[in-house]
């Protein structure tokens, strides 16, 4: 009896990580770019998995003289991008992430794609930071805004009211 809902268990969750870590997570969808050139990004999946169960009495042991069943799992799933397959008119390469040295001359579409990527990636602070500056740079504007025309309503008031006397 025991073993089916460790059974279920496991299987739930082998199903789940099933569709998180498939094939096109190691293999992704082919980009196509210009100059025939066919670009495949490949990946490392590591997975772990872990999964137990007991029978126990308890206290208060059930009417049917059966023993009592707790069950866990846990599972983890991790992805890190190692390259690219690159096919161009006719002859594919290996560009890998961890060695420079396989990205080649940054002429071909690929490597300034590549060149690019690491630009933006490298620049990243910096725009995220002036992006920051900007909206706070708005909304300083847009706060004096309103206090200008709330100084102005409040001058309007009070000549309102004195020209009202």
């Amino acid at each position: 009896m025991s073993e089916m809902p460790l059974k279920q268990i496991i299987d739930a969750a082998l199903s789940k990580i099933g569709s998180v870590a498939d094939v096109n997570t190691v293999i992704g969808e082919p980009i196509n770019l210009p100059g025939e050139v066919t670009v495949i990004p490949f990946s490392k999946v590591s997975v772990g998995f872990a999964s137990g169960g007991s029978e126990f009495g308890g206290k208060n042991p059930r009417p049917d003289g059966d023993a009592y069943f707790a069950g866990g799992n846990g599972a983890g799933v991790s992805v890190s991008p190692q390259g690219f397959i690159v096919v161009e008119q006719g002859k594919v390469r290996l560009i890998s992430l961890s060695d420079p040295s396989s990205y080649g001359e940054p002429k071909d579409a690929v490597n300034k794609t590549l060149d690019g990527i690491d630009g933006l990636i490298t620049k990243a602070p910096d725009i995220i930071e002036k992006v920051k500056e900007f909206v706070a740079e708005r909304r300083e504007k847009k706060a004096a805004k309103k206090a200008e025309e709330a100084a102005e309503e409040a001058i309007d008031e009070i000549i309102a009211d004195e020209l009202g006397d």
